[in-house]
């Protein structure tokens, strides 16, 4: 079966042709599952050095809260490769681009396993570009091989690997440094990593069909945003991209220190709390997808994470002296919005981009890398001038409400297409 078998119907837009390779189109279950293991382990290099940061801070004689400058820097290294990343796919190919995004990460964690900091910093920056990679050449490969009606939930599924990710790195990379050091378990996740990555080789004469050789790169950029800009779904998930990431970082960064600081609660139970939350997150992402499905409008369940996301935050300025179980209730909540969104943002990022060369995936997640990039450092200026936590949250309210009120219009005035 080549992809010329293929009902062009079956699929969001037609597949490229295969140019007389006589080859197998992937299954969906097979396909999803790499993409989603892809993204399992491109976040679990995010925050491998981040879950031992204490460790490694005595051993290199550095102070712990630079691991801060260090996530940053991942971030910061995103924003640039996510802009050309869209151009890559293109021009390479969705699978070698996937697999790159991998070596990425797996030499990248090798470099920190160094211990040299000039060597880490370079590592850094080496994770940042493999993060930014992963998600336009999987949603390009995904596009590809799923149905219109079951994108958002397929996405869904993708993207619960963020949350998975930092679960794994945070139960995992702890005891094994314990038992191994922390360089050797780093040197662990590289060897996944980079095992995965070659997984993606016999993939790429499949999923590789459609690029195109003579594309452009650096210049793709001006002409990508010109197009998300131009178009009123894409500038509408743009901008959400930008709210919502920033509100969940604030979520994944504060929530520990406001529930110690200002709710009374223990390190141990705060932090318990926040794995908690991130597990609503996972399970958030594929609920939303199923949602999104069913009503045939993921702008309408964006709007909806918006509004209870800001009804969440701020709710806890007013539960500082409520019982413990109403905060857990509402962090969970809050955790399965705040995180939620991520696989319908980018099920219609790939449905809105217009013809059949792709999506315009890293285009529109430059914005989500700035939110990244931007929201812990305006939270901690927001807390210096205000020292409550709970109050800054109120803030962070005020932009999910924004984010309901763009993502509501998109969905009123945006064309549905399935």
């Amino acid at each position: 079966m080549t992809s010329r078998d293929i009902r062009p119907d079956a699929f969001d837009v037609p597949l490229a042709p295969n140019h007389g390779v006589a080859t197998r189109e992937p299954e969906l279950a097979g396909t999803l599952a790499i993409c989603t293991a892809s993204q399992v382990l491109a976040t679990a290099s995010v925050l491998a050095l981040a879950t031992v940061a204490t460790i490694v801070s005595v051993d290199l004689g550095i102070s712990a809260h630079l691991i801060g400058f260090q996530v940053s820097l991942i971030y910061c290294a995103g924003i640039i490769a996510s802009a050309l990343a869209g151009g890559m796919v293109k021009r390479y190919g969705s699978a070698h681009i996937a697999q790159l995004a991998l070596y990425c990460a797996g030499i990248g964690l090798i470099g920190l396993a160094s211990g040299i900091l000039p060597v880490m910093v370079l590592a850094s920056m080496l994770i940042g570009i493999g993060y930014a990679f992963n998600n336009p050449a999987s949603s390009h490969i995904l596009k590809r091989v799923t149905p219109a009606r079951q994108r958002n939930l397929v996405y869904s599924i993708k993207q619960a690997g963020v949350p998975v990710g930092g679960i794994l790195a945070a139960l995992v990379m702890p005891p094994l440094s314990a038992v191994t050091g922390w360089r050797v378990a780093l040197l662990v996740f590289a060897f996944a990593t980079l095992a995965l990555g070659a997984a993606f080789y016999p993939r790429r004469k499949v999923w590789d069909t459609d690029r195109d050789p003579t594309a452009a790169v650096v210049g793709s950029i001006w002409k990508g945003q010109k197009i998300v800009w131009s178009m009123p779904g894409l500038r509408a998930l743009a901008l959400l991209g930008l709210f919502y990431s920033a509100i969940q970082l604030c979520v994944s960064t504060f929530t520990v220190a406001m529930l110690v600081d200002e709710f009374g609660w223990t390190p141990i139970a705060a932090g318990t709390m926040v794995a908690g939350v991130q597990a609503c997150g996972a399970v958030g992402r594929i609920v939303w997808g199923l949602v999104a499905d069913w009503i045939k409008s993921g702008f309408a369940v964006l709007s909806f994470l918006g509004a209870v996301t800001a009804a969440c935050c701020f709710f806890l300025y007013f539960a500082t002296g409520t019982a413990q179980l109403v905060t857990l209730i509402v962090l969970c909540i809050l955790g399965g919005c705040s995180i939620g969104w991520n696989g319908v943002l980018l099920a219609e990022t790939a449905k809105l981009s217009p013809g059949a060369a792709g999506t315009l995936t890293g285009e529109v997640l430059t914005y989500t890398f700035i939110g990244v990039m931007v929201g812990p450092s305006t939270y901690a200026l927001i807390y210096g001038g205000t020292q409550s936590y709970t109050l800054t949250f109120s803030f962070f309210g005020v932009l999910a409400l924004a984010g309901t009120v763009v993502a509501a219009i998109a969905h009123f005035k945006v064309p549905h297409r399935h």
